[in-house]
């Protein structure tokens, strides 16, 4: 009796006589950030939902109601298996945290200097959250008066991916279950320019390495 393979991937199911694969789930994660340490970007907030994401309430995950991502800069796109044709994700250069402190734009804890002060002689609780709430809105209120010729635009297909790892096997261990991970990262270089490196991963419970 002749057996007939097909192969699509590393895992099988044997029916009968025939031997097929099943098509395995493709999980989307990527990270995108700057391509040194002395510049800082700003997103739009136009990305997937993230499973990634939370609220002050530990919930996740959740889309973010700010108008942009000022402090996100990684992605695991939910729910998991689901590939969009398209992520958009459009940037601008931005502040470092040490120029947003020179700015007044800092965080209550540099602002009350908190790390020099005993918890007994910090202020209010409303205090602290009337400073971060105004300084939210300073934020995006700065970030809007941005040129629209600051703002960069870059368009990821997923579903190329898919059919560019089709055949590949991740290296390394992880739970092969549930499935691949096609992992980007995208670095944001000064002159607007941008690299774009793709990778293929086992799904894992935790990624240790983003990038």
């Amino acid at each position: 009796m002749k057996i007939k393979l097909i192969i699509m991937s590393s895992l099988f199911i044997l029916n009968g006589c025939q031997v097929t694969a099943p098509l395995m789930k493709n999980n989307i994660t990527f990270v995108v950030g700057p391509s040194d340490f002395e510049h800082s970007f700003v997103f739009k907030n136009n990305w997937p939902l993230c499973g990634n994401f939370y609220d002050s309430d530990g919930n996740m995950p959740v889309k973010r109601k700010t108008k942009y991502l000022t402090t996100d800069n990684t992605c695991k796109v939910e729910p998991e298996g689901y590939v969009p044709e398209q992520i958009i994700i459009e940037y601008a250069p931005w502040l470092t945290y040490e120029e947003r402190v020179k700015a007044g734009l800092g965080n209550t804890r540099s602002f009350f200097h908190l790390d020099e002060l005993s918890r007994d002689k910090w202020p209010s609780d409303e205090v602290l959250h009337a400073y971060a709430d105004d300084v939210a809105r300073k934020i995006m209120t700065t970030i809007d008066n941005l040129p629209s010729t600051a703002w960069k635009r870059i368009v990821l297909t997923p579903p190329k991916e898919v059919e560019k790892y089709r055949y590949q096997v991740p290296e390394g261990k992880g739970n092969a279950r549930r499935g691949k991970e096609i992992h980007y990262t995208i670095s944001l270089k000064p002159d607007g320019s941008s690299s774009i490196e793709t990778k293929l991963y086992w799904v894992q419970k935790y990624q240790l390495n983003w990038n």
